[in-house]
């Protein structure tokens, strides 16, 4: 899984809200933390497809019968960051 693929509804948190979800708020958290370890030539593609995910995570957060899709996404997602991402040793820490 791509990092991109990976964090499709993730993005850097100084450049969304919060969305509610406490486990994509971490997610999104530790994701602004670790995203300078990415290599130079991605961080601007990978920062533009994310908020854009997270534009779309915030718009559906609110809705009661995504919510839990959600969460188990982002959940899901964090897991995969700490185990195949390029930053998966930031991400686990």
């Amino acid at each position: 899984m791509s990092l991109a693929a990976a964090l499709f509804f993730a993005t850097p948190a100084f450049a969304v809200d919060t969305t509610g979800i406490p486990i994509c708020d971490t997610l999104l958290k530790r994701y602004e933390e670790c995203s300078v370890e990415l290599p130079r030539a991605n961080i601007h593609a990978a920062q533009k497809e994310l908020l854009e995910g997270a534009m779309s995570l915030r718009a559906n957060a609110s809705n009661p019968q995504l919510r839990p899709s959600l969460e188990k996404f982002c959940a899901d997602t964090f897991e995969a960051m700490k185990t195949s991402s390029e930053i998966k040793a930031c991400m686990s820490k």
